[in-house]
C-alpha cells in the first residue's frame, strides 16, 4: 500500500493510503537546510550592510530617536528571539538605550498576542522591551497617509511616527499578494479596519484564479502593499528590512536585508524556484497537510487555497492540520446545511452571487473575512473539502461547507463515498502552508467548471 510520512508538530504523522489509489507526486519545496551559524550570517549581512541605507547609518543618525520592531505574531513560526538579539547588539551599539524601542506585533486582523505568546516569541526581550499588538478596531489609534487606487492608506500612527522602523518578517508563499514579507508587516499588519478591507478587495474577481506565487509587478494586492509602503516612508522616519525564507525547519535559510521592498522582491523569486512545484496534471484526491501554517483554524484555511489547482474540478481536498490553537477566537456562525447541502446551494446560485449576499447581509464581514468567503465558496463549489483535526473536530464538530474528522481514515472512506470505486491518482503536499502547484499548461483552473 502507498505510505506518506507528514511533519505533524515535532514529529511526523505515517498516512497509509488505501491500495488502489495511486501516489502521482509527492509536491516537495527544495529549501536548503540553514546552516547552524545562521545568527552569526545574519550579523554579518547587517554589519555590511553600508551606506546611507544601512542599519548601523541609520540608528546612527536616530540616536534620540523612537526605533519599532515590527514582528510577526504567534501564527508564524520564525525564532524571533535570536533575530531580535542580533538586531538589539545593533542597536546597542548605536547607543540606543531599550526604553526608546517598542515591538508592535504585526497581527492585522488576528487576535491579539497573549503574554504566553509574547513570552514563547521574544524570550528574554518580552521582560526588557515594551510591546503590544495592532488593535485594528481603534479608530483613534491611527493616521491616515493618504489615498492611493481608491485606498485611504490607515497606519498606527505611532509606528508611522517612529523614526526608524525595522519589519522582521519571513517571506513565504500568500494566497493572495503572491509572496509575504516587507511592507505587508505594516499594511495589513499596522493598519486600520478599513484599510485591511480595501487591500483584500485587491484582485477579487468573479472567476476565481491562483495569486500565490504571482510576481508582484503584476499582483494587485502586493502592488498596493508596496504602494502605501513608500507612501508611510515618504510621510516619516525610514523603513528596514529584515527579511528571510525558513528552512523545513523553521530556520532562516535566505537572508537579507537592506531596503524592504527590494529585499522581499529578491527572496520572492529565490522561494518562487524552491516552493513552486510543477504539476503536470490534476489529482482525483489532493492530499495537503497545513504545515507550517497549521497553527489555527484561519491560517489552516490558506493551504487549502494554496494548494486547490493541484486537484481536478469534482476531486477531493483532505486537508490535515494540527490546529493546536483550535479556531483561535474566530466567530463561527450557525449554519443550518449539511457539507453536502451547502455545496449544493453555491452551486445552484453560484459563488459570486452567494458571497455578496453573503457580504451584505453580514456587515461584519470586513477585509479579509470578505475575501475567504468569497474563497471559500468558489473552493467548495469546484472541490469537495474534507478537514483531518483531532483538535477542531472536539472544539468545533463541524464547519459550514465542509466536513471535519478526527482521523485520516474517516476521510479516505469518505472520499471514495464521494467519488465512488477504483483507481484514484493522488497528489500530496507534505507543507501545504508554504508550497504551492506550478500548473502545466494542460492543467484547467475554471472555478466554476463543473465536473
Amino acid at each position: 500500500m502507498p505510505e506518506l510520512s507528514l511533519p505533524w508538530g515535532p514529529s511526523e504523522l505515517r498516512i497509509v493510503l488505501p491500495e488502489h489509489w495511486q501516489l502521482q507526486q509527492v509536491a516537495r519545496a527544495t529549501l536548503p537546510k540553514a546552516k547552524d551559524n545562521w545568527p552569526d550570517e545574519l550579523a554579518m549581512l547587517i554589519s555590511q550592510s553600508g551606506g546611507e541605507a544601512g542599519l548601523g547609518q541609520l540608528l546612527a543618525a536616530r540616536r534620540g530617536g523612537r526605533i519599532v520592531l515590527v514582528v510577526e505574531d504567534a501564527t508564524r513560526h520564525s525564532p524571533l528571539a535570536k533575530i531580535i538579539e542580533v538586531i538589539m547588539r545593533e542597536i546597542a551599539h548605536a547607543r540606543i538605550a531599550d526604553s526608546q524601542v517598542e515591538v508592535v506585533f504585526a497581527t492585522g486582523m488576528h487576535p491579539p498576542v497573549t503574554i504566553a505568546e509574547a513570552v514563547a516569541k521574544l524570550g528574554p526581550f518580552a521582560q526588557s522591551l515594551r510591546w503590544r499588538s495592532n488593535c485594528c478596531h481603534d479608530q483613534s489609534a491611527y493616521v491616515c497617509l493618504g489615498r492611493w487606487g481608491g485606498i485611504d492608506v490607515w497606519l498606527d500612527r505611532l509606528v508611522a511616527s517612529a523614526d526608524l522602523r525595522i519589519l522582521i518578517s519571513s517571506v513565504s508563499p500568500h494566497l493572495q499578494a503572491g509572496f509575504g514579507g516587507g511592507y505587508k508587516m505594516l499594511f495589513p499588519g499596522c493598519a486600520r479596519i478599513d484599510t485591511i478591507g480595501a487591500l483584500h478587495r485587491q484582485g477579487l474577481s468573479r472567476s476565481p484564479r491562483p495569486l500565490v506565487g504571482t510576481d508582484g509587478a503584476a499582483n494587485p494586492m502586493r502592488k498596493a502593499i508596496d504602494a502605501a509602503g513608500q507612501l508611510a516612508d515618504s510621510n516619516s522616519g525610514r523603513s528596514y528590512g529584515v527579511l528571510y525564507v525558513l528552512d523545513e525547519s523553521d530556520s532562516p535559510t535566505l537572508i537579507a536585508v537592506g531596503e524592504p521592498p527590494s529585499c522581499q522582491q529578491m527572496l520572492a523569486k529565490r522561494c518562487s524556484v524552491a516552493c513552486g512545484v510543477l504539476t503536470e496534471s490534476p489529482a482525483d484526491i489532493l492530499l495537503v497537510n497545513a504545515y507550517p501554517r497549521d497553527s489555527d483554524l484561519w491560517q489552516s484555511f490558506k493551504c487549502i487555497a494554496n494548494t486547490q489547482w493541484a486537484a481536478r474540478a469534482g476531486g477531493v481536498i483532505v486537508c490535515l492540520t494540527r490546529c493546536e490553537m483550535g479556531s483561535y477566537g474566530m466567530k463561527i456562525p450557525p449554519w443550518p446545511l449539511s457539507p453536502s447541502g451547502t455545496r449544493r446551494l453555491v452551486r445552484l446560485l453560484g459563488p459570486a452571487a452567494l458571497g455578496s449576499l453573503l457580504t451584505r447581509l453580514v456587515p461584519s464581514l470586513a477585509g479579509d473575512a470578505a475575501f475567504f468567503v468569497r474563497l471559500a465558496l468558489a473552493t467548495i463549489n469546484r472541490n469537495p473539502v474534507l478537514m483531518v483535526s483531532p483538535t477542531l473536530h472536539a472544539e468545533l464538530g463541524r464547519f459550514p461547507g465542509l466536513t471535519i474528522l478526527p482521523t485520516v481514515e474517516q476521510a479516505f472512506s469518505l472520499a471514495e463515498k464521494i467519488l465512488g470505486g477504483g483507481s484514484r491518482r493522488v497528489v500530496a503536499f507534505p507543507a501545504g502552508g508554504i508550497t504551492f502547484p506550478v500548473l502545466a499548461a494542460s492543467v484547467e483552473t475554471n472555478a466554476g467548471e463543473r465536473p
